[in-house]
């Protein structure tokens, strides 16, 4: 099977791809109150799929949003079975501008071998590659490891329910499975070693009691933007580094990490493929140096007066909001707190500054000797002949190092590309990987169930 090319290995049955067409069209979006029956409904609609597995599910009802639990048996009565949990989310982004859709986000549709949607690779299709497995796994009576189910539908706007739920639990699975992650390119597999933490702000800066006229008090009086300016430029990166008080705790890639970054695509090519440009004459070079392994500090929002408007106003009130990546090895509070340091303290004599903490995520690091992370990287071989490249990325998923504090291994990887456009307009997942994930997940619960 090894060295089989992707594109004849089996793919999703036609009722699999509709019951994820069907997920896909519920307008999930976490961010938004107005939305709070769509995320009923995409809760129910997982469960529905855990059920469908021979499984018990149910959607446990939390101060924000519904998550789902389940418990799917091995298909014989294995005592000793290992336990896993597999882990995803159902919640989305906002779709943004609806006008930057080629088609709209919730209306998927299938264009040049892609499905287009929002939610398609982050992670509805990611997710259903995970359940389409195990139910193929349990009606085939080849699953042997006992399975748990934890979906949240709080993991792209910060809430902490699913993660809550699993810090609790009496007796951590082993093993957890998460499919969240990209591929390193197409034909090659990547499995995580490590994620950034995260911590995020809101920062909110009043010059004055009411909007001025420019006219009569512009050059004396205090305005809210040019404050507002000055505190975020106390934590803005330069040549690709943050203050000093914001690299504390971070560790040295090792050098398995570092060798890898060679045979991954370059990253002038992966900030091209996505649209982006490099933010300074060093930056596509330091490419995966600076997203796995540094902190980095971005501003997501801006909100003062109205641009649309010809109005000479001083605004009284202008707001931000901005994250901080934690880098493996440091710790997220630490750094939360040295963040917010820089803001109050560099907000100019005569402002009010206000700083909302939004969430903090801690960093994880995931050794790829560990044996149950080892036996999935062999299990997705084995079931796809792709090569499995271990590697480091930049985003954050704040129950990975929950499962981390609580012994679990985690196994996290994934089936989009880099360029499927996560938490943009036109996301999209090849659809010929989606029954490469779903091979790949049959193989990594094979092959965990072959553990000692």
């Amino acid at each position: 099977m090894v060295g089989r090319p992707p594109d004849i290995i089996a793919r999703m049955t036609d009722d699999e791809v509709q019951r994820l067409v069907a997920l896909l069209r519920i307008p999930s979006i976490s961010a938004s109150p107005d939305h709070s029956e769509d995320m009923r409904r995409a809760a129910e609609a997982v469960a529905d799929e855990v059920r469908r597995a021979g499984g018990e599910a149910r959607v446990v009802v939390t101060s924000g949003h519904p998550f789902v639990v389940g418990e799917v048996p091995p298909s014989r009565d294995h005592r000793d079975a290992p336990v896993v949990t597999l882990y995803g989310h159902y919640d989305v982004q906002p779709p943004g501008d609806l006008a930057l859709w080629t088609s709209p986000p919730f209306e998927p549709e299938v264009r040049g071998g892609n499905l287009y949607a929002r939610g398609a690779s982050d992670d509805k299709g990611n997710l259903f590659m995970l359940l389409v497995a195990l139910q193929r796994l349990r009606a085939a009576g080849r699953l042997t490891v006992r399975v748990r189910v934890l979906v949240d539908g709080e993991e792209e706007s910060g809430g902490h329910s699913a993660v809550d739920w699993f810090a609790s639990e009496a007796d951590p699975a082993r093993a957890a499975v998460i499919f969240d992650s990209p591929m390193v390119a197409p034909g090659r597999a990547g499995v995580c070693t490590g994620l950034r933490g995260l911590a995020y702000f809101r920062v909110r800066v009043r010059g004055a009691e009411a909007d001025l006229h420019s006219g009569i008090h512009g050059g004396a009086a205090l305005n809210a933007v040019h404050a507002l300016v000055t505190v975020l430029s106390a934590v803005m990166p330069r040549a690709g580094r943050v203050p000093p008080s914001l690299m504390a705790g971070g560790v040295a890639p090792s050098d398995a990490e570092a060798g890898a970054w060679g045979t991954l695509p370059a990253g002038a090519d992966l900030l091209g493929g996505a649209g982006g440009r490099a933010a300074d004459a060093t930056a596509a070079a330091e490419y995966h140096l600076r997203t796995t392994m540094l902190p980095s500090v971005d501003v997501h929002g801006l909100r003062a007066g109205d641009p649309a408007l010809v109005a000479t106003v001083i605004p009284a009130v202008a707001e931000a909001t901005l994250s901080c990546r934690v880098p493996p090895g440091a710790d997220a509070h630490v750094l939360a707190e040295a963040l917010l340091g820089l803001l109050t303290g560099s907000c100019p004599p005569g402002a009010d500054i206000e700083v909302e903490g939004l969430g903090v995520a801690g960093a994880s690091r995931l050794d790829p000797a560990d044996p149950v992370i080892a036996a999935a990287m062999r299990g997705i071989t084995a079931a796809t002949g792709l090569p499995v490249i271990p590697v480091g990325i930049g985003g954050s998923i704040p129950v990975v190092a929950a499962m981390a504090a609580r012994g679990t291994s985690v196994v996290l990887s994934g089936f989009g590309l880099p360029d499927d456009g996560y938490h943009s307009p036109d996301e999209h997942l090849r659809v010929a990987h989606l029954g490469l994930g779903v091979r790949a997940a049959e193989g990594i619960l094979a092959a965990l169930g072959d553990l000692p």
